[in-house]
Order: structure tokens, then C-alpha cells, then sequence
């Protein structure tokens, strides 16, 4: 017999499984390559990030979501007023928005 405590039993919420995985990792990372469902890395690759890189979730929503914005569909860039918009913004705010909703 062992001198062991009992623990008490875990709650359901814990219970559930992994935590929910961002949506943005269902593509591949353009900025250091991780694969689909891997997590981004620093470009050398030693380091996981918890967070996926700007380009990704910009990728992401290119490739899901319909830009409320200027009414381009999924897999087209943004424009604005037909000038591409700078990479350091290529995506409209709402289209994030968008992107991050569940499908209805």
C-alpha cells in the first residue's frame, strides 16, 4: 500500500485537450518557412516562437477572407483605389477582422 494523498479529480476545462491553435498556422510561414500546423521560428530556427510572424497572419488572410475594405476575393491581394499597397502593409485592417472569424 502506498502513503500516497489522493489528488483531486482534474476539472473539465483542463480536461478538454490542447489549447486551441491559430488559424494562420494552417499555411506555410513565408518569413522563416515553418510548415503547415508547425509553429513559426526564428530564421536560424533554434527558436519557437509562440506568436506567428506579420507575414504569416497577412498570408493567412490573403488566402481566407474577402477584404471589406476594397472587395477583393480571397487569394487576391489588397489594393487601394487599384495601387498594390506597400509590404509593409499589405493587408487592410478589416480583412484581419475577417480572417480571424469563425466560418458562418
Amino acid at each position: 500500500m502506498t502513503d500516497r494523498p489522493r489528488s483531486a479529480p482534474m476539472p473539465a476545462s483542463l480536461r478538454a485537450g490542447r489549447p486551441s491553435r491559430h488559424p494562420a498556422l494552417t499555411i506555410r510561414c513565408p518569413h522563416c518557412a515553418a510548415a503547415e500546423g508547425a509553429r513559426c521560428t526564428t530564421r536560424s530556427g533554434r527558436v519557437t516562437k509562440t506568436d506567428p510572424h506579420p507575414a504569416r497572419l497577412a498570408a493567412h488572410a490573403i488566402a481566407t477572407a474577402v477584404c471589406p475594405t476594397c472587395q477583393v476575393a480571397p487569394g487576391t491581394p489588397c489594393h487601394d483605389n487599384g495601387i498594390p499597397r506597400p509590404d509593409s502593409s499589405p493587408v487592410h485592417n478589416a480583412r484581419y477582422t475577417e480572417a480571424g472569424r469563425p466560418a458562418a
